[in-house]
This record gives C-alpha cells, sequence and structure tokens, in this order.
C-alpha cells in the first residue's frame, strides 16, 4: 500500500513538472524578445552614434543584455571576428542552432531575426538604423502576442500537468 501511495505521489509530481515546465517556456518568451528587443536598441544606438563595427557593437550590446539573450549577442560577435569576411548572415547561421536551443523563442522569432542578419551590417547607417527600426516594431509585435499566449497558456498547462497526473493513478489503481 505504501509503495502505491509512493508511485501516485510520484506520478503526480510528474505531471505537475511537465505542466510547470511548458508553463515556464510560455513565461520565457515574453521576457527573452523583450530583452531582445532591449539589445536591438542598444546596437541601434551603437550603430546610430557611436557608428562602432559590428563586432564591438555585438559585445557593447552584450555585456549590457543579460543571459540568455546577451550571450547571443556575444556569441554574434566571435562569430563575426572569426568569420573573415564571410558576413554577419554567415556568422548568424552558424550559431543559429545553438540559439534555437537555448532561447525559448518560436520558428516566427527566428525568420524575423534571419531577416534582420541578411540587412544588417550591408548598407549605410541609415539604412541600418531604418531596418533595425522596423524589426523592432515586428518584435514588438512579437511580444504582445506571446503575452496573449502566455496569459491564455499558462494556467492551462499547470492544470494539464496536475490533471493528468491525476487521471494516470486513477487508471493504473
Amino acid at each position: 500500500m505504501v509503495f502505491k501511495m509512493l508511485a501516485a505521489v510520484l506520478v503526480v509530481g510528474a505531471g505537475v513538472g511537465l505542466g510547470f515546465g511548458m508553463a515556464e517556456k510560455l513565461r520565457q518568451r515574453p521576457r527573452q524578445l523583450r530583452l531582445l528587443q532591449y539589445g536591438l536598441t542598444m546596437l541601434q544606438g551603437e550603430i546610430r552614434y557611436r557608428q562602432s563595427p559590428l563586432p564591438a557593437a555585438f559585445e557593447a550590446v552584450a555585456a549590457q543584455t543579460k543571459a540568455p539573450v546577451g550571450d547571443v549577442f556575444a556569441q554574434l560577435a566571435r562569430q563575426l571576428v572569426q568569420a573573415d569576411g564571410k558576413g554577419l548572415a554567415w556568422a548568424w547561421g552558424e550559431i543559429k542552432p545553438r540559439i534555437q536551443e537555448d532561447l525559448a523563442l518560436l520558428g516566427e522569432d527566428v525568420s524575423l531575426m534571419d531577416s534582420l542578419m541578411l540587412v544588417l551590417g550591408g548598407g549605410g547607417i541609415h539604412e541600418q538604423d531604418r531596418q533595425l527600426t522596423l524589426h523592432l516594431r515586428h518584435l514588438q509585435q512579437q511580444e504582445a502576442q506571446a503575452e496573449i499566449a502566455r496569459q491564455a497558456g499558462e494556467k492551462m498547462w499547470c492544470y494539464l500537468g496536475l490533471f493528468s497526473g491525476l487521471a494516470l493513478v486513477i487508471i493504473l489503481l
């Protein structure tokens, strides 16, 4: 009897843990999108006012942006130094798989960054500034949608984890 109770508690605990894990992913996405906007705004300032080269600009942004988004800018700076003239799109392509694993961003968020990395560094200061402004607006829209999804799905995942664990215990007993 004691083993059945212990197993039931473990099954319910696992269900709750999975539910809270999924809810945490929903919580992380709006935060990371805000941090990404913050970093891109700082990058815009580095390009517009300081006219820093991209590796130096990415390093400056990485130093002032919290992890894990700050790590993205640091990795970009390192890859650009190693790029040997291959460009920002190549550097982004090199770090993109790691970023998709480390961040809670969706495919649409990553594709927005893909399009930014294709145009950033290729034009003049005013063109880059315009592109950053445009992408920042898109990120703001993505953040608003992520916040709506978080509000709708956070409690659902928590309850779903609890009730799926309870249902599994009932089925097994």
